[in-house]
């Protein structure tokens, strides 16, 4: 049976296995990428087939076109500036070529012009030194520089096609033609889109649908999230079936691509699930996500702890220390594996693993509470000096809470009311065009981009035209430990409880998943004095991936190591 080695993560997708000769091999899940983002967009369910004006349509198609084009070069322009930032803080300078003394220059000088040649010589062996720096410096900068940019790529807005944009305008005209219609087309929740809609995109497919026209369906990041929450059955139904139809996906494009059947999945699991149910909540999510890939017709599912795959990844050049820490830090839970290295076996022995639900997406939260909110509303008053009330707020950027998405989605009579009365009613009424146009995921999008852009920039600028012309908000970089110290404090809390648990500290620590490419982070890290010993990095994006490739290796061949993976992380 062949086994492939999947990450479903709550960010990103990862799928790969071992090709013939033993190396492993990642599957392009999205065009080229093998990175497929997790989320998922449904559209709303029309209540009926209308008819539109072609000419109005053709005219409006055009309109729109100029405007997509118009866009994209003034994101292209903000990306140069973005990576020239980058370039003067971070490029390295070459060091400086001494020049020979000429021997000329130095008549009736004889012991002058020695004393400079050997200053010269002196000089020279000290530029080969620092030449050798400098090509290193260059090489790390070089590739900090293509995953940078490779990184704001990915954040701006691909260009929408005519067709797509022709799509989304005869839809937003289909919901102008009946405002009886349109009400019971707006008042559709994600559940019942779902229910009436067999189909949805997900991957860039649904990054793209959302952003051309966030009103004409539903959109929903990192499915894993809510897996482990107190969600009623039917609704874990409606999980499945998502959760059934990206594995389909990535199943076909694996078999395509390695030209062979996958009957057997090694998935990676973290220690904890999110969600606040305990170990009640994990056996859910396992739950789920066992029946979700059953449907998607593997016979034999493994889970594998995340933090040990990314352990089986350590090169085997390395130093190894005695005891090690793994800490990966992923888009929604940070989990840790402390190991022991046995110098007999030369393997790793796992004492503990512990996890925390905080990740990547709860940086993007608060810095959208913390940044954002205070211009829509957050910490103002109403006219009668109280408070406004903070909870509707919290719900506009509470993506991973369906319940708080449903309440928002119906604030709009309340919003409405709390702008009569506010002595600040702007603020408030930007919070109302959020909510009128589903913009939530988008706020979400740009704190994204900010707790990216805090870590390579000194000042960072988020455009927020799509709220409001001309509204931007500029945070600089030293916000990023003050708005972000509760997420941070979890992070070493969830440290702080694998070193007690294991009763000594480790000699070295590796650091993976998404988050832990935030230099400012690692930074803030290190201030605590558990980070003083030596840190080092795993592929970010890849590692748990491609250690559970290496254990999908080992059960799809009948190795011996699948006894060790046992006992590692394995389970059935």
């Amino acid at each position: 049976m062949n086994y492939l080695g999947l990450d479903f993560g709550t960010s990103n997708c990862v799928a790969c296995a071992p090709t013939p000769n033993g190396e492993i091999a990642f599957v392009p899940l999205e065009g080229e990428s093998i990175l497929l983002p997790t989320v998922l967009f449904v559209s709303r369910a029309m209540s009926t087939s209308l008819e539109v004006d072609e000419d109005e349509l053709n005219q409006r198609v055009k309109e729109a076109m100029a405007e997509e084009r118009r866009r994209r070069a003034s994101d292209e322009a903000e990306l140069g500036e973005i990576l020239f930032q980058f370039d003067s803080r971070n490029k390295p300078k070459p060091p400086v070529d001494p020049a020979r003394p000429v021997e000329h220059d130095f008549q009736d000088q004889g012991q002058l012009y020695k004393e400079s040649l050997q200053e010269f010589e002196r000089l020279q062996k000290q530029y080969a030194e620092e030449e050798i720096v400098y090509q290193q410096s260059f090489k790390e900068f070089q590739l900090n520089r293509f995953n940078y940019e490779a990184e704001q790529i990915r954040l701006m807005r691909t260009v929408a096609s005519e067709e797509s944009i022709r799509r989304s305008v005869r839809s937003s005209m289909q919901r102008e033609i009946s405002e009886d219609l349109n009400k019971e087309y707006l008042e559709q929740t994600f559940f019942d889109a779902l229910r009436k809609n067999k189909d949805f995109l997900f991957g860039l497919k649904a990054i793209n649908a959302y952003a051309e026209d966030p009103l004409s369906g539903f959109y929903l990041r990192s499915p894993k999230s809510f897996l482990g929450a107190d969600i009623r059955a039917d609704h874990q139904e409606f999980f499945i079936g998502i959760i059934e139809k990206i594995l389909s996906h990535i199943k076909e494009r694996s078999e395509v691509f390695f030209n062979k059947k996958f009957e057997g999945v090694v998935i990676g699991r973290p220690v904890n699930y999110h969600g606040s149910r305990g170990e009640v909540g994990n056996l859910q999510a396992l739950g789920l996500m066992r029946q979700a890939a059953q449907r998607a017709e593997f016979k034999d599912i493994k889970f594998f702890i995340e933090p040990v795959a990314a352990t089986l990844t350590i090169d085997e050049q390395s130093q190894h220390t005695k005891s090690t820490l793994i800490v990966d830090i992923g888009g929604g839970t940070t989990d840790c594996s402390f190991l022991n290295y046995e110098e007999v076996s030369q393997d790793y022995q796992v004492l503990r693993s512990t996890g925390s639900r905080i990740g990547g997406t709860d940086f993007d939260e608060t810095l959208a509470w913390n940044i954002f909110m205070p211009y829509f509303g957050r910490d103002t008053l109403g006219v009668n000096g109280l408070p406004i009330p903070s909870a509707i707020i919290r719900d506009s950027i509470a993506t991973r809470d369906l319940q708080a998405q449903i309440r928002f989605s119906k604030s709009g009579y309340e919003l409405h009311q709390l702008i009569k009365g506010a002595a600040e009613p702007d603020k408030l009424r930007r919070l109302l065009v959020v909510q009128e146009n589903q913009y939530q995921h988008k706020l979400i999008i740009e704190a994204e981009r900010l707790k990216i852009g805090l870590s390579q920039q000194e000042l960072f600028t988020n455009h927020l035209g799509f709220i409001e012309k001309d509204l931007e908000i500029k945070t600089r970089d030293d916000a990023f430990p003050v708005s972000l110290k509760g997420p941070i404090s979890s992070i070493l809390r969830v440290v702080e409880e694998a070193i007690v648990k294991v009763g000594k500290r480790p000699e070295t620590i590796y650091f993976t998943g998404g988050m832990s490419r935030s230099k400012q982070l690692i930074l803030e890290l290190q201030k605590n004095e558990i980070f003083s010993v030596p840190i080092k990095h795993l592929d970010s994006l890849a590692a748990v991936s491609q250690g559970l490739g290496l254990v999908a290796g080992a059960l799809s061949e009948g190795s011996t190591l699948v006894s060790k993976y046992l006992e590692l992380g394995l389970a059935d």
